[in-house]
């Protein structure tokens, strides 16, 4: 069933017409004023050393973390030693005792 609305064919053949008053006048100017781009240079300039200050800490960091994990690997290394040194004599002494007291 087709029903008939009121305003539609005022309505379909509508075109927004654009604004060619200001055709004459020169496109805007795209290129940021000289004191605009001294402002961006500065920025790109401040982000650059903001970026090696973060790389300078970033490698600090990371050779502190690397010369603590020797650190604590040395560390590590020398109290495995001792105790395997202990564990050894312990042994040796053991059997020293057991060889004592099977000839006695």
């Amino acid at each position: 069933m087709l029903t008939a609305t009121s305003g539609v064919n005022s309505l379909s053949g509508y075109q927004v017409q654009p604004n060619v008053s200001n055709s004459n006048q020169p496109a805007p100017n795209l290129e940021p004023a000289s004191s605009e781009k001294v402002k961006e240079s500065g920025d790109t300039v401040d982000i650059s050393g903001k970026a090696k200050e973060l790389q300078t800490e970033y490698q600090r960091k990371t050779s502190e973390l690397e010369q603590r994990k020797n650190n604590e690997a040395q560390q590590l290394e020398r109290k495995y030693l001792l105790e395997k040194n202990e564990l050894e004599q312990e042994f040796r002494l053991k059997k020293q005792r057991l060889d004592i007291n099977i000839y006695a």
